[in-house]
């Protein structure tokens, strides 16, 4: 099987190959896929992060694999040409893209292999630890936009928001809230209802076809079509509008 790196700051992976489908995930600039088939220029590509299998539409940007040294940490990094914020971003990257420096820094700026800087700040070593608390990541996406199949801070949905914050702290998953909910590596099973659970911070709430995380003892962060955003509610009106059918807890 041929593996490609996505050199595009994101791409969709799309139900089938063409356009006017639903997407089913999203991939994020240094991620590595394997090409399991080819139609048109369409690209039937499987996630190396997740293992996600899509459609990638004609024109994706992608390239021989190369060795990230870096991983950007912010909610949004902009590509700039010269090693200043005065210059116009030629793109912008997510939280989690990977890049690869060539070494060049200059007034806290560095470059990237493909002749572009990156603010050094907001950036961090591949190997860097992982984070110590997914909610303190998760938090950060407050207000991103909702999109079906997204993963990224231009649009995220409520299993790609906890893959995304699981991630981050060394556990990935699935982009599926029903395969999440089947994940014994997302934390010890609670409950079936989630009656009688004493909520902590980081639990993880299922509901049909949706999962949020938990802030405190009552509010439930989550990416929900309700507001078509990354909103905190408290967790018994979540309840009101969808049984609750499970409940894990991480670590």
């Amino acid at each position: 099987m041929t593996i490609r790196q996505l050199t595009a700051p994101h791409a969709v992976l799309l139900e089938g190959p063409q356009n006017g489908v639903p997407q089913t995930s999203e991939m994020i600039r240094g991620e590595r896929f394997r090409i399991l088939e080819e139609r048109d220029g369409w690209l039937r590509a499987e996630n190396a992060f997740d293992g996600h299998v899509g459609w990638l539409p004609p024109g994706t940007r992608h390239a021989e694999p190369v060795a990230p040294t870096h991983r950007v940490r912010a909610l949004r990094a902009d590509l700039h040409p010269g090693p200043t914020h005065k210059t116009p971003p030629v793109a912008t990257l997510s939280f989690g893209s990977l890049v690869t420096l060539d070494g060049r820094a200059e007034n806290g700026w560095v470059g990237t292999d493909e002749g572009l800087w990156l603010f050094a700040g907001w950036l961090e070593p591949v190997d860097a630890a992982p984070a110590a608390d997914h909610i303190a990541t998760a938090l950060r996406f407050l207000e991103t936009p909702y999109v079906w199949g997204g993963r990224s801070s231009f649009g995220i949905d409520c299993s790609g928001l906890v893959l995304t914050a699981m991630a981050a702290a060394g556990i990935v998953s699935h982009h599926s809230s029903g395969m999440q909910r089947k994940d014994d590596r997302l934390g010890k099973w609670l409950s079936d209802d989630g009656r009688g659970v004493d909520y902590r911070r980081g639990d993880i709430v299922f509901f049909p076809g949706h999962v949020g995380l938990m802030v405190d003892g009552t509010n439930l962060l989550h990416a929900t079509v309700f507001t078509m955003s990354v909103v905190i509610e408290p967790l018994a009106e979540v309840a009101k509008r969808a049984e609750i059918n499970g409940v894990r807890r991480p670590g």
